[in-house]
């Protein structure tokens, strides 16, 4: 049997982004990283049923609430006493997949010490190859079906600033940089948008080099403008 790939063995620079094999590379870390937040066993074992049927199907119409059910192995009453049904529980075990991501992305960003080049370049790659995993179809009907704004959508976003701010702020090389929170969620929200809108809008180049490094230009000149700033004065 193959080895999965790691989280980190791809190139995004030169290669589009390979869907089913970022999809096998993620579902490990997302699966320790909720066995680590959640406390609710039953919502735990729905998720992971979902995640993985997703994974399996990439599409609306292989979700099958029979399915999920059976795999969860809980009933389809304690299904809908948990959600209510299934709209709300895809919403609310994406927005959880995603919040997770941070669990991953914090893990892996304090195992070491990271130049700011070097910080750009592992933040791009872990939150564009995440988005890369998610099915179009699904992005755009939540999208669609629950008609939120991005910050209620993504409502993990000031999160991410926030572990990425205190990261910068301790790690040797950048700790240097004055970094305002309130912009840099803006920054990571114009990143996020990016790439919302274009899985939304089903992009043809999205998940090509060119989009990525369209974002790692765009994240690298924020960072760039604080140490410049820094210089002049």
């Amino acid at each position: 049997m193959d080895t999965p790939p790691s989280i980190f063995d791809f190139n995004f620079e030169v290669e589009p982004a390979n869907s089913d094999r970022l999809i096998q590379a993620w579902m490990p870390e997302i699966e320790r990283a909720i066995m680590q937040h959640e406390t609710d066993d039953r919502f735990i074992a729905f998720l992971i049923a979902a995640l993985r049927i997703g994974a399996r199907s990439k599409t609306l119409s292989g979700f099958n609430l029979m399915e999920l059910v059976e795999k969860a192995g809980y009933s389809r009453a304690t299904f809908f006493r948990m959600f209510e049904g299934s709209m709300g529980f895809l919403l609310k075990g994406y927005q959880l997949s995603a919040r997770l991501t941070l669990d991953v992305y914090k893990t892996h960003l304090y195992e070491q010490s990271r130049e700011l080049d070097e910080f750009c370049k592992f933040t791009a790659d872990v939150f564009y190859g995440v988005h890369c995993t998610i099915p179009t179809e699904i992005m755009q009907f939540l999208w669609a079906e629950h008609n939120l704004s991005q910050q209620e959508f993504h409502p993990h976003l000031p999160e991410l600033s926030k572990i990425m701010a205190d990261y910068l702020a301790q790690n040797e090389p950048t700790k240097h940089l004055s970094v305002d929170l309130e912009e840099l969620t803006d920054v990571i929200n114009g990143f996020d948008l990016i790439m919302l809108t274009a899985r939304i809008s089903d992009d043809p180049k999205w998940g090509t080099p060119e989009t990525y490094r369209r974002l790692l230009k765009m994240f690298r000149g924020y960072f760039a403008s604080l140490s410049y700033s820094i210089l002049s004065n």
